[in-house]
């Protein structure tokens, strides 16, 4: 069970401001000191450290971060409990509130991103993550998201995500969370992620638009050879026929789906794309 101190105080402060839940945002409120805990310790804070917290919540987690670190940015979309946010840390200096969509807003610099992620925004909060030029993050996702993130080629769970995550970054599950750490409890399993962005890209990309366009398509129509959709995006591409037949004679896994190459080879596709229609003349 969860300890009840902190279920009681999260109680307590919905209620003596008139504040109750919302499902559509995705409101689930963390109430487990160990979890709570342990979350600061992945991050591997120090006092240097600036942070962007998304979805403040009620601030329990704001509140520990500012403790350790020189500044902490945390950016809530509802505006009550922005507002109750405000008046609660009044004269904390090291904490900056920030009222808004983090999917929309332009992020602060920061070494480091910490949150509760409401999961119907941890996917957007990825692709936005990873350009951003933050270090670290560490992210509570929806189980299946996380698992997502660290999928082989092959796997049900293989996908876009994984492709362009593992790209510019490395990602490891640190734990999973169960319903009961949240009030209210959520309907699935959480997982605790942490995820590092590279020094360098873990493959070569010669061209980071075409390589995410080409993701895109082939994962749109993962059920077919990649042959089909392989084709329908040179088209698009308005390249003349003999030279979408030189593209097609360089790759080596036209009749494979998808979901049988490992990310590397889905680069090696982008690359050679990029290649022949820098070589031949339109």
């Amino acid at each position: 069970m969860p300890p009840e101190g902190l279920l009681t105080q999260t109680r307590r402060w919905l209620r003596t401001r008139g504040i109750t839940t919302t499902k559509r945002l995705g409101q689930h409120f963390l109430i487990s000191e160990q979890v709570l805990s342990r979350t600061l310790d992945y991050a591997d804070l120090n006092p240097t450290d600036t942070v962007l917290e998304i979805g403040a919540g009620i601030g329990t987690l704001t509140r520990a971060l500012a403790e350790l670190v020189q500044h902490v940015y945390a950016i809530e979309k509802d505006p009550v409990l922005h507002n109750a946010l405000q008046k609660e840390f009044e004269g904390t200096t090291n904490i900056t509130f920030i009222r808004g969509d983090a999917v929309k807003e332009e992020w602060p610099s920061a070494t480091k991103l910490v949150a509760n992620l409401p999961f119907g925004i941890s996917s957007p909060i990825l692709f936005k993550f990873l350009p951003s030029g933050i270090k670290t993050a560490i992210l509570m996702l929806q189980r299946e998201f996380a698992e997502r993130l660290i999928a082989s080629a092959g796997s049900k769970t293989y996908g876009r995500l994984t492709v362009m995550a593992a790209y510019k970054s490395s990602s490891e599950i640190l734990e999973y969370v169960a319903p009961n750490c949240f009030h209210p409890p959520p309907e699935v399993t959480s997982a605790l992620v942490r995820i590092r962005l590279r020094t360098k890209p873990a493959f070569i990309v010669m061209d980071d638009s075409l390589f995410t366009k080409l993701v895109i398509s082939l994962f749109n129509q993962r059920r077919k050879k990649i042959r089909t959709p392989l084709t329908a995006l040179l088209q698009e591409r308005k390249l003349k026929p003999n030279i979408i037949e030189e593209i097609k004679r360089k790759i080596l896994w036209l009749d494979h789906r998808v979901e049988e190459l490992n990310p590397e080879e889905i680069a090696e596709i982008a690359n050679i794309i990029h290649k022949v229609e820098s070589d031949w003349p339109q």
